[in-house]
């Protein structure tokens, strides 16, 4: 009687520390960075406040100082599109986990983010129930935050309140999409930050 045997899966000692799990890419040139933001001023009308999602009680809210997104269709957008896969590529091959994670089955359009003189964005984990549809398998495994400019003071991203992360204009960074990761940006004191988000599951 002939058996079948699971594929054999090359033993894997996961890095424990998890700072090692933020990664941090150059995918845009800072005349798309440039173009990116020119156009999101353009589209200044389709920006809404941020709203965070309770799932206790199935309800949206926002806080004070709150920044503001748009899903706006600008001419770099499939450009980002393209890089933030190129991006999940990486950092894919960059953990070279060993079988047991090896991809994922895709990411959502991208959301951009303005942070105008007094806005933020609060502590929090990017655990979205939201983002279950009946297709997506739900909650994301991954998150891709892009800088767009540097001419702002104050909005430091910080993760675990006191690590200050520095993303230059053109760099995305990626990480898990879990609670171990919660993470805000501090108010913007002088300028506007542009950013963007995408999450892949």
């Amino acid at each position: 009687m002939v058996g079948l045997h699971a594929p054999l899966i090359e033993r894997y000692i996961m890095d424990r520390n998890i700072e090692s799990y933020l990664k941090v890419y150059k995918v845009l040139s800072e005349e798309d960075c440039i173009k990116t933001v020119n156009a999101l001023e353009e589209k200044d009308k389709e920006f809404q406040t941020h709203q965070f999602y309770n799932s206790s009680n199935n309800t949206y809210h926002s806080y004070e100082h709150e920044l503001s997104v748009a899903y706006s269709q600008i001419e770099t957008k499939d450009l980002i599109m393209k890089e933030i896969w190129n991006g999940l590529r990486k950092y894919v091959e960059e953990l070279n986990m060993k079988g047991w994670f090896v991809s994922w089955n895709g990411y959502s359009e991208v959301r951009f983010n303005r942070y105008r003189t007094d806005t933020q964005m609060k502590l929090h984990c990017d655990h979205i129930h939201s983002m279950f549809d009946g297709n997506r398998k739900g909650i994301p495994t991954m998150t891709i935050l892009g800088s767009l400019n540097n001419d702002y003071k104050g909005g430091e991203l910080v993760f675990w309140e006191d690590k200050v992360v520095e993303l230059k204009a053109g760099e995305i960074m990626i990480f898990p999409s879990n609670f171990l990761y919660p993470h805000e940006v501090k108010l913007v004191t002088e300028g506007t930050r542009y950013s963007f988000v995408s999450w892949a599951w």
